[in-house]
């Protein structure tokens, strides 16, 4: 079967959006069984086991390497979850990059709720899930969180981090 790459680039995002839904619905389920921090500390082991497992086949499967901060930025790009993001990188230098979230589905999500779970989330789980992406490029990358929830409106961005390797 032949497809076209529209029929391929919209694939690859009703994926993304399912990847994102399985995470949700797991969550979710944790949550009511089992309440909100042994959630957390579910999500927090299942997704640092994912990050190397989903690093590996990405670097894998597009031949990524070289410099780490680059590499991870390119491997990153390339994440299922990472298509349900609208986000952008400043690269300063090969070894220094700003990541900025403009739109993050998870965060919206909690903030519609309005328990304030958007905290933790961010807070918490993103800042250790930074931290095992920037190492499986290279332990010497040091992930700065330069912004979080809340937003300031809703014309904010989310979040912001900061990705230098220390020499």
């Amino acid at each position: 079967m032949r497809v076209s790459y529209e029929a391929l680039e919209k694939l690859i995002r009703v994926y993304a959006k399912l990847y994102k839904a399985l995470d949700g619905f797991w969550y979710l389920n944790v949550m009511d069984k089992h309440g909100n921090d042994e959630a957390l500390r579910c999500d927090l082991l299942v997704w640092e086991r994912l990050c190397k497992y989903e690093m590996d086949k990405i670097t894998q499967a597009f031949n990524i390497s070289g410099k780490p901060v680059v590499s991870m930025m390119k491997a990153f790009q390339l994440s299922p979850w990472s298509w349900n993001l609208k986000s952008d990188f400043e690269m300063i230098n090969e070894n220094h990059i700003i990541w900025r979230v403009l739109h993050c589905p998870t965060v919206a999500a909690l903030e519609r709720e309005n328990k304030g779970r958007e905290q933790a989330q961010c807070n918490y789980i993103e800042v250790q899930l930074n931290d095992a992406y920037a190492h499986y490029f290279d332990p010497r990358i040091k992930v700065n969180c330069l912004k979080t929830p809340p937003r300031q409106s809703k014309d904010d961005y989310f979040c912001r981090w900061e990705f230098k390797l220390q020499e």
